[in-house]
């Protein structure tokens, strides 16, 4: 849940006191943390412990827990090996100081980790599934051999993750905008998206990876100044002709619009001869003489006269260039998948 600032400070500041100390002490020492009913049953009369909202959860909201290993030991199998595992579930940790903490090989489940400070935390070959991490501090975290299965990243901030292994699945989402692209920091917003671009291709969710490198693109291009000219160049070649490489139905947008275009203009200028002689064509003769020039063919039956020929070896150069990034993109999408 969203609290406002003057909430998680009540919250932060209940830790400080006598009684705080001691419940942080016991919680920590019984590891009742990893039931809610246990943890109602030994916290008692502790401020904002009965809010209504976190009546069935575990409220360590706002607590300075930074470098607590929130594993224990569970035996595995019957076998008498014990290995150390952070069971969570129904956790708030809203506004709660996470640095360092280690919850790897975790099972983590419905846990809210909004407003913390997760700095270097351990979330190694843990499975986190409904849990939401809005606002929260995520710098220099570990993820390695991470599964995150619907979870919440808006407007947290992400940097110097560590990916390596990490599955996420469709139904997570970091919202529209990261919060760096909010604030028009486009060099950590790119640097966040090629991150996360890259969780979504080591998951085989093509889909979703082109939409953040085609953000990624985006924002290294916003890095120049909006006079700068290659801007433009890079927004005029790299996103309105193929969004950086990911929409070869932009390619072919752009190549039936130009092949129009240049039979619009043989036609108006009587710029075309068939077979040498000047007979009078329409737009659909035309418009085949402007698609076999674009597509390199040049039967010959028509060939331009005049300026027209300078429009003919411009149009059959475009026509290469542009089949050839279709046929680049086209089998990118057909390889991959």
């Amino acid at each position: 849940m969203q609290y406002s600032k003057e909430k998680l400070e009540e919250l932060v500041a209940r830790w400080k006191t006598k009684k705080g100390i001691q419940t942080l002490k016991t919680i920590k020492k019984t590891n009742c943390f990893l039931n809610p009913i246990e943890f109602h049953e030994k916290i008692k009369n502790f401020p904002g412990i009965t809010d209504e909202e976190i009546v069935n959860t575990v409220d360590l909201r706002g607590a300075p827990l930074a470098g607590f290993d929130f594993r224990i030991p569970i035996e595995e199998e019957h076998d008498g090996y014990f290995e150390n595992i952070a069971i969570l579930s129904n956790i708030s940790f809203e506004g709660a100081n996470l640095k360092h903490c280690v919850f790897e090989d975790g099972s983590i489940h419905e846990c809210y980790f909004e407003n913390t400070n997760l700095s270097h935390a351990d979330f190694n070959n843990a499975d986190i599934s409904n849990c939401s991490f809005e606002n929260a501090i995520i710098i220099g975290t570990s993820f390695r051999g991470t599964k995150l299965a619907s979870c919440n990243f808006t407007d947290a901030e992400l940097k110097d993750l560590s990916l390596d292994s990490t599955i996420i699945d469709e139904k997570s989402h970091f919202g529209k905008e990261l919060k760096s692209e909010k604030e028009k920091n486009f060099h950590m917003a790119a640097i966040e998206l090629k991150q996360i671009k890259e969780m979504y291709k080591n998951s085989s969710l093509h889909e979703l990876a082109d939409k953040y490198h085609y953000k990624e693109m985006i924002a290294k291009r916003k890095k120049r100044n909006i006079s700068h000219p290659l801007r433009w160049i890079n927004y005029i070649f790299g996103d309105l002709l193929c969004k950086y490489g990911t929409s070869y139905w932009r390619v072919f947008f752009w190549s039936v619009t130009i092949m129009i275009i240049c039979a619009l203009l043989y036609q108006k200028h009587d710029g075309l001869l068939y077979q040498a002689q000047e007979v009078e064509l329409t737009f659909l003769d035309s418009l085949y003489f402007s698609s076999v020039t674009f597509t390199t063919l040049g039967y010959g039956d028509l060939h331009a006269v005049g300026l027209m020929r300078q429009l003919a070896a411009a149009e059959g150069f475009i026509g290469a260039a542009l089949m050839s990034l279709f046929t680049v993109i086209m089998a990118r999408n057909i390889i991959r998948d």
